[in-house]
């Protein structure tokens, strides 16, 4: 006990050598009331949600990219369009795993429900430049003119198809279900439709699975329209009158299928939103071939709460350049179209969720009321010797006053 009793640090004072003032209770007072807001600002700040960023190397991103869009052509109809993606070479990638549909569009911007035409698009067969249609458009040998295709529907009666009806004739005979949006001959009849017919506009949305290097997708005229009856620089023409570059970005997201959207309570720390999402661009003054340079950054995010906690999530965010090239029949620099150019940099953002815990919490706690206590003791002492200057100086006075 006597060994305890030396390893007291906290000697206890006998109560009747203790003295209670005023300015105690008014340092004790304030001491409490500061102890309190600093408490609890100390345990707001402890649960509190921090996100923490870093940026690596990223060695290990994987050998594909994932895209999900949706573009609204106000003013071009679906049968010119394709959709298309090339490396950074311009040459078509192989092996792109992909979804496209496309939805026409009426004149008012509603979509038309019609199960012929909102459809699956075959990727491919994109028309960049006017050597693409004109090329291609007299497919003629010497003294006979080239074989329509009938698309599976030929027989011996009609081993050709050179209109858009012939060939429903075929499948009308054999009892198929006629889709006109993948027929050339039907695309090329419809891109020389007159002005105000529904349908002058079009939706395409999809999935590309592109490999995760350098390279483009595209929306551009297809080429099949030089296979139908308008043919040579009509074509070329044509593709230029109703090929309207205007175009909304509905949507534009690389990665995982999940969208960053539905995780946003997740998320609120950091804004991982696309910045094409809604983006309208119209152009007004003739033709052009709108250009957009994207810098993909891998990004992992890990939240604290919610259905996702402590787990590491896929957000591939973006960076964005935009261009706006004029093209003009006959001058050699292309054909309209909507083209997005990708690479995918070499760093990877993280992004995790942390609070401070339990440990940082107690020291927290600690610091306050033992700062607060001290701080409290050197205020009474303060206010104990200004109480007592004042005091013997009123006492002097008072008896210096009294002995004259």
């Amino acid at each position: 006990m006597d060994t305890l009793r030396s390893l007291d640090l906290f000697p206890k004072t006998k109560d009747e050598f203790r003295v209670r003032t005023m300015q105690g209770g008014l340092s004790s007072l304030l001491a409490i009331f500061l102890a309190a807001l600093l408490v609890r600002s100390e345990l707001r700040h402890s649960f509190k949600i921090e996100t923490r960023d870093r940026l690596f190397v990223n060695s290990s991103h994987g050998a594909s990219l994932n895209v999900r869009f949706e573009i609204e052509f106000p003013r071009a109809p679906c049968d010119l369009l394709a959709v298309d993606a090339n490396d950074k070479a311009g040459l078509p990638l192989e092996g792109v795993k992909q979804v496209v549909v496309k939805t026409r569009l009426d004149r008012n911007g509603r979509r038309i429900k019609d199960a012929g035409r909102d459809a699956v698009h075959q990727l491919g067969g994109t028309a960049t430049d006017e050597t693409h249609l004109d090329g291609g458009a007299a497919q003629e040998k010497e003294g006979e003119a080239a074989c329509g295709d009938c698309y599976g529907a030929q027989d011996d009666a009609m081993p050709c198809c050179a209109t858009c009806d012939d060939v429903r004739a075929q499948y009308r005979k054999r009892g198929w279900t006629f889709q006109q949006h993948v027929v050339a001959q039907c695309a090329a009849a419809a891109l020389a439709r007159p002005p105000g017919e529904e349908g002058d506009g079009c939706v395409i949305r999809g999935t590309l699975e592109l490999p995760a290097v350098e390279g483009n997708f595209h929306i551009a005229p297809g080429r099949h329209l030089s296979a139908g009856t308008v043919n040579g620089l009509d074509v070329v023409q044509l593709t230029f009158d109703q090929f309207n570059v205007s175009h909304v970005v509905k949507s534009l997201a690389f990665g995982p299928t999940p969208a960053v959207a539905s995780n946003r309570a997740s998320t609120k720390g950091v804004d991982l939103s696309s910045q094409l999402d809604g983006a309208e661009r119209i152009l007004r003054d003739g033709y052009g071939a709108h250009s957009y340079y994207l810098k993909v950054v891998p990004t992992v995010y890990a939240a604290l709460v919610g259905p996702n906690a402590r787990k590491k999530r896929e957000l591939w965010q973006y960076s964005v350049t935009e261009h706006v090239r004029s093209v003009a029949p006959g001058t050699g620099r292309g054909l309209p179209g909507v083209f997005f150019f990708y690479e995918v940099s070499p760093l990877c953002a993280e992004f995790v969720e942390r609070r401070k815990g339990w440990g940082a919490l107690l020291t927290g706690l600690a610091a306050i009321i033992g700062g607060v206590h001290a701080s409290a003791g050197l205020l009474d002492r303060l206010l104990a010797g200004l109480h007592g200057r004042f005091a013997g100086g009123a006492s002097l006075a008072s008896k210096v006053g009294g002995g004259n």
